[in-house]
């Protein structure tokens, strides 16, 4: 089945992408304890801080549908002069491997392109083994790693990945 894309703008859909958040970050951050885990939604991924994101004007949100259900979310960072950051692109566990990042990758592609913007990054724990492989297996190519403290006293090292194209 092909994924959708609905851009949020309204309140219900700002919630959902919070609760979907606590969910995706207890799957996906498993060398985490799932209380750090739900700790960095609610920090980074709160319907307030959404919701001030969005009405911004700076970052655009979607939430990723399979049928009728909604199985992740993206946001895409416009502020970034010449370029565009794929700031979110989180997944169920049931989504993943079947070519939705990909596809939101080549969107975000499209439109950055379509902006006179010539590259395009995203940044991710470096520990996370699967995120490499996804970025290397959509061309992204390794820029930078450095520490950043996610929540006081926890720090993780971030992966800034880059896909240049003019």
């Amino acid at each position: 089945m092909k994924p959708t894309y609905k851009q949020v703008t309204k309140t219900r859909y700002i919630e959902q992408i919070s609760q979907l958040a606590e969910e995706i970050f207890v799957q996906h951050y498993t060398k985490l304890t799932p209380k750090v885990a739900r700790a960095l939604a609610e920090k980074y991924q709160s319907d307030i801080l959404t919701d001030d994101e969005i009405h911004s004007g700076t970052v655009n949100y979607f939430m990723i549908y399979l049928g009728s259900d909604p199985v992740g979310y993206f946001a895409l960072d416009l502020t970034p002069t010449g370029a565009m950051c794929l700031s979110r692109l989180f997944l169920l566990e049931k989504a993943r491997g079947q070519g939705i990042g990909r596809s939101i990758v080549a969107y975000a592609q499209k439109l950055a392109e379509g902006d006179g913007r010539s590259r395009l990054y995203l940044r991710v724990w470096a520990k996370d083994l699967k995120a490499e492989g996804f970025c290397k297996k959509c061309r992204f190519r390794k820029s930078e790693t450095v520490p950043m403290e996610v929540l006081p006293g926890v720090t993780l090292e971030i992966t800034t990945w880059e896909k240049l194209w003019r």
